[in-house]
């Protein structure tokens, strides 16, 4: 689904000329992130066609605007390619790309390609906007503050340690959340606009993401393992749940709320939207501490919490 557009927010010089270029509105508030994915790395083209690589590209770089708030704008591409990547290829890339960005009604305005002895890599810098307010950042998460989720956590992760394992049937719900992860653009700009104290998105793993809320906020919280939504053939199993928590990749949404709040904001989540649970409460004690439900005894944390870059 398309976000709507201002016709006068369109990029006044895009691809073919020396640079692109983009009139900010007056009053808004310009939001620039980038992403890298690096073959081997993020991604294996065994398992991924070149066009889930452009859309994977997109999306995996959008979704820091989205954990803002932020309307995407557009973007530009640096793409290192090895010398037998074939123009059928490149194209197909390029389309991902675009046909990703248009998902959330921006551009792709530009960028550079380039020949490279390495790995193929794309790094995509992308541009937003807040005009109706202010962004959601790590560092406002209050005690008590209600901590949410959007969709459904694991089965990127599934799908990874599926093709790790060489396994020659993965569910295609974990497959597509892998290679080809939706856009929460509109989520993101609904929890923001509904008073999100705190945002971030699910890129290494719900611990490890919650974490990094935490500690910029100066807080710590207490989740709810029978509240976290997992994937389609997940179920309650201890491997399901750890992937949930831990998994990465799914490039859900994480945010926290006031509890007064909450009751708004859920009902007037709209259709078409991914689906919202309430999965825990940020609390005046530092770190994180699992619980199988509300009030229940601790349960032990994963060693490991999700993936680190280094």
């Amino acid at each position: 689904m398309e976000l709507a557009r201002d016709s006068t927010n369109q990029a006044e010089m895009g691809p073919g000329d020396d640079s692109a270029g983009w009139r900010a509105p007056p009053g808004g508030l310009v939001l620039w992130s980038t992403d890298s994915l690096c073959e081997d790395v993020d991604f294996r083209r065994q398992h991924q066609t070149p066009y889930q690589v452009g859309w994977k590209a997109w999306m995996t770089a959008v979704s820091d605007l989205s954990a803002m708030g932020a309307r995407p704008i557009g973007g530009l591409v640096a793409a290192l390619l090895p010398a037998e990547t074939s123009t059928e290829a490149v194209l197909a890339i390029q389309l991902g790309l675009v046909e990703a960005a248009e998902v959330d009604g921006a551009t792709i305005m530009g960028g550079d390609l380039s020949r490279s002895a390495g790995p193929l890599a794309l790094t995509v810098t992308v541009l937003g906007e807040v005009t109706d307010g202010s962004p959601v950042t790590l560092g406002g998460g209050v005690v008590g503050d209600r901590i949410l989720v959007t969709g459904a956590l694991g089965m990127a992760g599934a799908a990874v340690e599926r093709l790790e394992e060489g396994g020659d049937s993965v569910p295609g719900e974990w497959l597509e959340r892998l290679l080809m992860p939706p856009s929460r653009s509109r989520a993101g700009m609904a929890l923001r606009r509904a008073g999100s104290s705190a945002m971030t998105d699910l890129s290494d793993g719900l611990l490890l993401d919650l974490d990094r809320i935490c500690q910029a906020s100066g807080v710590g919280a207490d989740l709810w393992l029978d509240q976290v939504p997992r994937g389609p053939g997940l179920g309650d199993a201890e491997r399901g749940v750890e992937l949930a928590l831990t998994g990465g990749e799914d490039f859900e949404l994480l945010a926290t709320i006031p509890e007064t709040l909450v009751g708004a904001l859920l009902g007037n989540w709209q259709d078409g939207l991914p689906r919202l649970s309430v999965v825990g409460i940020l609390t005046a004690r530092l770190g994180t501490q699992l619980f199988w439900e509300s009030g229940g005894d601790p349960v032990e944390a994963p060693a490991v919490a999700g993936f680190r870059h280094f």
